[in-house]
């Protein structure tokens, strides 16, 4: 009997572990898999967390940017200037034109009942001339070019003068034509209606020298007409009037034919006809006291 409870004994305690050991070996195991989904799911939720952070930290960023960004007005387009002639109103210039001229105008001739130039001017006292041109052409043109006389054909006393036509008034029929400027100091071409008579106006500077020796205030001036561009032939009448006018030369006819003005019966005028292409006259005057 004491051999086989020696020998049962010793199985026993190999197959059969007693309940205490049994429940220390399962306890670890069971355990870490307890604490290994613990820290998966806090993981988990601080991920939300921070994401949920940077998207709310993104909405304020671009909520500020938007905000502070203000809205782009479209490009103004840059000023330009725009370069033209004063206004003049037409019935100011037809006011201006229908004044008295310088002088009585003559009934008929030139610029007048027949195709040609009537030039009318009168001295100031500063040595300028107030001219008045009434101009009756052929045929109707559609193009009036104005230039200054050239003066220094009248003689080397003019080889200096830069002749100028200031406050120039133009009109083409009953219609007002606007010069740039209202200066004329080298050629300049007109668009105009299609008429064949036109009437300036202007003040005359630089055309005239003082005599020397001579009398105080005795004074020579050159004046040709400020109308070209027309036939060559076309008949141009001078009338210098004025108190203080002395006569009239042609410097550009024959030596013998130049002392060439005779008075004007109706008042204080000297006159001349002249083709165009030889119209340019000295006027021998005393200068005004006005």
């Amino acid at each position: 009997m004491a051999k086989h409870a020696a020998v049962g004994g010793p199985v026993d305690a190999v197959s059969g572990p007693a309940p205490g050991r049994d429940q220390r070996q399962r306890t670890p195991a069971t355990g870490p898999k307890h604490a290994a989904s613990s820290r998966a799911g806090i993981r988990r939720i601080v991920g939300l967390a921070v994401l949920a952070g940077l998207a709310a930290t993104a909405f304020v960023i671009v909520s500020r940017l938007n905000s502070a960004t203000p809205e782009r007005a479209a490009p103004e387009a840059p000023p330009t200037s725009v370069q033209s002639a004063p206004p003049i109103s037409a019935g100011s210039i037809r006011a201006t034109l229908s004044a008295p001229p310088p002088a009585p105008l003559p009934q008929t001739g030139p610029g007048i009942t027949l195709p040609g130039i009537l030039l009318i001017a009168s001295p100031a006292s500063d040595g300028s001339f107030d001219v008045v041109e009434r101009i009756r052409l052929v045929s109707p043109v559609s193009v009036l070019t104005l230039r200054p006389a050239p003066v220094a054909r009248a003689g080397r006393q003019f080889a200096s003068a830069s002749a100028a036509a200031h406050q120039v008034q133009v009109s083409a029929g009953d219609q007002p034509v606007v010069v740039p400027g209202a200066k004329v100091g080298a050629r300049v071409d007109l668009p105009v209606a299609e008429v064949d008579q036109f009437e300036l106006r202007y003040r005359l500077t630089d055309v005239t020298v003082r005599s020397t020796p001579s009398k105080a205030g005795r004074a020579l001036a050159a004046i040709g007409p400020l109308t070209g561009g027309v036939d060559d032939d076309l008949p141009v009448q001078f009338i210098v009037s004025g108190g203080t006018v002395l006569g009239l030369n042609c410097p550009l006819l024959p030596i013998s034919q130049q002392s060439c003005g005779s008075r004007v019966q109706t008042g204080p005028s000297v006159e001349r006809e002249l083709p165009w292409r030889l119209a340019l006259t000295s006027v021998q005057f005393n200068l005004p006291l006005d």
